[in-house]
Parts: structure tokens; sequence; C-alpha cells
């Protein structure tokens, strides 16, 4: 009985583009990680127009193709010369959207050259060597202005430290991952302010796909392991349980980007003092001045009697070590400085970021800053006055928290209920990746620190969800605080 093998069509790889979201973005993806993968430094493109059809080149510098690489890998469907290990691809289902599905192409890897139509192809094995793989295609229709909106999006979403050379203009993909800010367990959560409004979800930099959030941020999710193992055959989207775990988070954005962007176990700092009650009258925040440095843990004094600054219960082992380090010279320090300090409002520093707290930001320091104080001082009277107008007699702390996100923050945990307000932003140089703080607020922005009041007297209130009953709840209260803003006029003397 002869032997005969399947005919695949032309017909076969021209629906083949029907399995991509957008095969334009898809064509660009695989020629580049093909490029990226095999070692190259510079990636060359050319694009041209004309008679109803759109040519395409791309050309690298990287390792030449073998020619068991090129015939039985990249020109046999289903095959891959990819293990997946420090390469990106590796499904050898991208040779239909770059080669078969158009109408010729032409492939020139070292000394082979291959010219070809759909699954019929000339093999070339004595060609004028070239160093790195060029590949030429012609398409059918007039594609040009896609493929080349498709390229620039996939170089923006990028991070690779090759050239791109698009029709003569050079350019670099250099969106830096940004802030971490969660684990997904598949893929670790970035943020930074590069495309906002979008989330891209990358493997070793290489953009995948992207999706359109409802966030006035860049949302980057870096997938860790194999790509066979967690994106589909097409790679525009996750295999089962990813993908619903990645639209799962994705719904949280929505609903609330502050515990969804959440990674960081924070930092905190405690100044201990009176907590504040709408009922009790208070000299908002005078801080204590005098510090003793016990093994690396701040210690406030509001007597004699030493009162460290670290959480017992949260830091056990923090307390236990900084107790056990007081020496009998601390201890007539922290008498001195007691006598010397005025402990007033229960205070607390909550740090989120990888950076220092600026010590004109921190009470403990000798260096907080006038304006520190004033802002301090309009925050916590702003939340008495809050909860004098709504009758609210919770006890509660106010505090600074330092992160690239919020202004503000309301917390119910450790240390009770926290106020926390924002003093700055944190601000990402371009060009060093540096990051420094910048002040936030003016102290005449009296409007925006009641708006900023209110909305967190609204999570105090328990509605810890920006959801519906969330945002009627704060539409009541600040109709509230509008009618009675003359009542907030002693927060800023």
């Amino acid at each position: 009985m002869a032997a005969h093998h399947v005919t695949i069509g032309p017909e076969f790889f021209v629906k083949a583009k029907k399995d991509y979201t957008d095969w334009r973005f898809a064509l660009a993806r695989e020629f580049f990680q093909n490029c990226i993968d095999c070692g190259s430094t510079r990636i060359v493109v050319e694009t041209s127009e004309a008679n109803g059809v759109t040519s395409l080149s791309v050309a690298n510098d990287g390792d030449p193709m073998t020619q068991e690489v090129l015939i039985n890998k990249l020109l046999s469907l289903g095959s891959s010369g990819k293990n997946f290990e420090g390469t990106t691809g590796g499904f050898g289902k991208a040779k239909e959207i770059l080669y078969f599905s158009h109408r010729s192409y032409m492939i020139h890897s070292g000394s082979l050259v291959v010219e070809g139509s759909g699954a019929a192809y000339d093999l070339q094995t004595d060609a004028e060597f070239l160093s790195g793989t060029r590949s030429d295609i012609v398409i059918e229709g007039s594609h040009e202005s896609e493929l080349l909106s498709a390229i620039r999006k996939f170089i923006g979403f990028a991070q690779w430290d090759g050239v791109f050379v698009i029709n003569g203009e050079e350019g670099r993909g250099e969106l830096r991952k940004g802030s971490p800010r969660r684990d997904l367990g598949f893929g670790m959560v970035y943020s930074n302010r590069s495309f906002r409004y979008q989330m891209v979800v990358r493997i070793n930099g290489i953009p995948m796909f992207s999706k359109g959030i409802n966030l006035d941020r860049c949302i980057v999710v870096e997938l860790k392991g194999k790509s066979d193992e967690i994106l589909t055959a097409n790679r525009d989207g996750l295999l089962e349980p990813f993908g619903g775990d990645l639209s799962d988070f994705v719904t949280e954005l929505a609903v609330d980007k502050r515990s969804a962007l959440r990674v960081r176990q924070p930092r905190y700092v405690q100044y201990r003092g009176t907590k504040m009650c709408h009922v009790r009258s208070l000299n908002v925040l005078e801080v204590v001045e005098p510090v003793v440095d016990c093994v690396g843990h701040r210690q406030v004094f509001t007597t004699p009697a030493v009162d460290t600054c670290i959480n017992a219960e949260l830091f056990p082992e923090a307390a236990a070590a900084s107790m056990v380090a007081w020496s009998v010279a601390a201890k007539a320090m922290a008498a001195e400085t007691a006598s010397k300090s005025k402990l007033g409002t229960n205070f607390i520093l909550k740090n989120e970021t990888d950076l220092k707290i600026p010590a004109y930001y921190d009470p403990g320091t000798g260096e907080f800053s006038e304006y520190s104080r004033k802002l301090v001082r309009i925050w916590g009277r702003l939340m008495v006055e809050m909860h004098r107008l709504f009758d609210t007699e919770a006890e509660f702390s106010i505090g600074f928290v330092f992160d690239d996100e919020s202004e503000a923050e309301f917390e119910n945990g450790g240390f009770g209920q926290v106020y926390f307000l924002n003093p700055c932003k944190v601000v990402e140089q371009k060009y060093s990746n540096s990051k420094s703080f910048q002040k936030r607020f003016k102290l005449t922005e009296r409007g925006r620190l009641m708006a900023i009041a209110a909305h967190e007297f609204v999570h105090g209130l328990g509605m810890g969800w920006h959801d519906e009953n969330y945002a009627n709840k704060l539409t009541d209260v600040l109709g509230v605080v509008l009618s009675n803003s003359s009542r907030f006029a002693w927060c800023f003397k």
C-alpha cells in the first residue's frame, strides 16, 4: 500500500489569522520574540504598500538558524526549536501567522534561503552568508498603517535592551515594570504611570497581550514559569485557572484599586499619645521631639517609665529585643527627655514604599518640618470636626502614610482606627528610575483637604469598598459638610 500525506490547502492558513484577537499585533509579537530569543541586539523592520499588497521585512543580528532548525522546526507544523528555558516562544503555532497565511514569504538565515507560499517552499543551501536572519512576507490587502501601529504598540509595551529600527527610525522597548504590588502566583503585578488605563501581560519583558482597565495607571503583569504552562496556544490569553484569576483581579481593580494593588508588608512607627475623640478637647499633635535609638527601634517617652513605639502585639520579637536592650544609661536619658517632651495626639507613620521616610515627615527625628506640623494639625482637626458634625464617638488616631497611590487611607487594625494622610507623592525619574518624595498638598487647599477627610470618614463608618453604597454615603456626607463648611474654619488656623 502506497504512503500518502495530508494535503494542506492555502485556505487553511488564511483562516489562521482568525485564531488571534489582533493578528497584526500577533505578527509583530511573534517576529520580535523570535528575534529576541536568538540573541539579537538590533531588529530592523521595513514596510511598504503597493498594488493591493503589503510587504513586511524583519531582520536581526542574532544567531543564524541551522538547516535542522529551519526545516524541521520553523517550517514544521506543531514543532518548535525551543524548550522554554530562557526563551519566550515554543508552541510551534506562530509560523502560521508569520509565514504560511500570507501570499508569499522568504527566509534568509546564514547561508540558507527559503522561498515559499503556504505549505510549499524551495530551499537553497549555498546562498551568500547572512549574519542573522531576515524574513520578507507579502500580505494580501492594505495593512501597512495597522501593522505599524501594532509594531509601535509592541515596542511601547516591551522591556528589552536592544534597538528597534522601524523604517529608519530607532526606538527602544523601555516600559519599566514600576512598583511591585501583588503576587498573583502565576505572575507579579507592578504599576506605573506610562500608559494609563492599560494592563500589559508580559513574559520575560515581552508583551503577550493587553487589556483596557478602569484605572488611571498602567498595570504590568509579569508572568512566571514556562509560557506553554500559562498562556493559550495563540498567546492572546491565559490558560485556566489563571485566566479566571486574572479576570477576578481586573474586577477587583475596578472596585477598589487600593486593596487590589496592596502587596507590601507596611512598616509602622507609633508615637504614643492620647487617642482622639470628638468629645475631647485636644491640642492636635504636640509631638515628642527627643528620641532614643535602641537596637534600631525608636523609643518614645510618655513618662520617666519607658513606653516603646513598637506595638507588642504586632511585633512581639522587636518589642522584646527593644526592652532587653535598655541599659541604665538609656533609662536615665529617657527620664531626662521626658521632662522636655509634650506628648499629645497618638501619631503613626505607615511606610508602604521601599524608600526611607524623610526626616522632615518623621516627628521622632528632631527635624519635623513646620509644614508637616501644620499639615498634621489641619488633618487631625478635620477628622475631629467630622466626628463632631456627625456625632460619631469612636476613638481614633492620625498619622502619615507613604505609598505611591493614595492621598489618604483609613485603617482599623492593630493600632485601632487610624486616619492616615499621604503628605507626598512618589516620583520616579524617567531615565535613572530613581524615586523620591515630592510634596503633595498646599496648606491653602482647604476644599481638597476637607473632601479627602470626608472620603476617609466614610471609610471609617465601615464602608471599605468603593461600591454604590459607599458612593451614596459619600454624597450625603459631602452635602452635610458643604452646608456646614464654616464649622471647619478653625481647622486651618
